[in-house]
């Protein structure tokens, strides 16, 4: 039995029992205290009935919080967009909440704050896969992990590498389409005239977002490096059981190549480390910027 069947039977389960109260006060203290009954029986009613409101909404309420997040997850599984880093976590929400078709949310006024990635031409998503690739190998490092590069780079400047990269493909994207659609049909000498500057343009601006990300990749290349060193830092603890080994064999000559060999691992840690820095701090000095 539903709830909605529970309220109504308990509603004249009360109004039932106000009556036979006020006709037995009636029979035993006369018509005052029979009058009084009503009221305090109305009284309390009224209570039960706000207080079931008060329950139903709150419900109701949780019920749609549980649902909303289910739909927000959802969209965060199954569509792919980048957004402007510099967007708040409520402006999120609302785009998030505008792939949600029941709720009507439009994001028509971030245009200019997502880049659907459906919206790139096939060449630009391959070119956008590159750069999250080399960026998701940056976050997953262990010299990352370890607070070992720039921060700076990391937790600021990618997420704005790929939010512009972005920018860029989808510009790309569209005036790909418009060289396209200029030259179905005849293409006359003025037409040609016209065109191949804007050609040459657009090849330009994607070889400059290339170079972009084959800058990002070599970065993430360089936090590899790193990682194997910060690897061989570890088997180099181990050294001292092969010490003892040699030790024991009175083998001098093996245990001064193993302190050797450790020496020159630290320097190379610090290389690396120093290389991966020095790679990311390249990172900003890209020109171009969306249009």
């Amino acid at each position: 039995m539903g709830k909605g069947c529970w309220y109504t039977l308990a509603s004249a389960s009360i109004g039932a029992s106000v009556l036979v109260a006020c006709g037995v006060l009636y029979l035993l203290a006369g018509p005052v205290a029979a009058l009084s009954a009503p009221v305090l029986g109305l009284v309390g009613l009224c209570a039960f009935v706000v207080a079931h409101d008060a329950v139903r909404r709150r419900s109701e309420r949780a019920d749609e919080e549980r649902r909303l997040a289910r739909e927000r997850d959802h969209v965060r599984r199954t569509v792919d967009f980048v957004a402007d880093p510099g967007l708040t976590g409520e402006e999120r929400l609302v785009i998030i909440d505008s792939f949600v078709p029941r709720l009507r949310v439009s994001r028509a006024g971030y245009r200019d704050r997502v880049v659907l990635v459906s919206e790139l031409s096939p060449p630009g998503r391959a070119l956008l896969e590159r750069a999250r690739t080399a960026v998701m190998t940056v976050h997953a490092s262990r010299a990352m992990r370890g607070r070992l590069l720039d921060g700076l780079a990391n937790e600021v400047l990618l997420p704005r590498q790929i939010w512009e990269i972005a920018m860029l493909l989808r510009v790309h994207t569209h005036l790909g389409k418009e060289q396209e659609r200029a030259v179905r049909g005849v293409v006359t000498p003025e037409l040609k005239a016209v065109l191949e500057p804007q050609q040459e343009a657009l090849r330009r601006s994607v070889a400059s977002v290339t170079a972009r990300i084959e800058r990002l990749e070599r970065y993430a290349h360089r936090v590899q490096e790193a990682d194997a060193a910060l690897r061989a830092r570890e088997a180099l603890d181990a050294n001292d059981k092969y010490r003892a080994l040699l030790a024991h064999t009175d083998d001098a000559e093996g245990m001064h190549a193993l302190e050797t060999h450790g020496a020159a691992l630290e320097e190379t840690l610090s290389r690396s480390v120093r290389v991966a820095i020095e790679a990311g701090q390249t990172l900003d000095l890209a020109p171009e910027r969306p249009v």
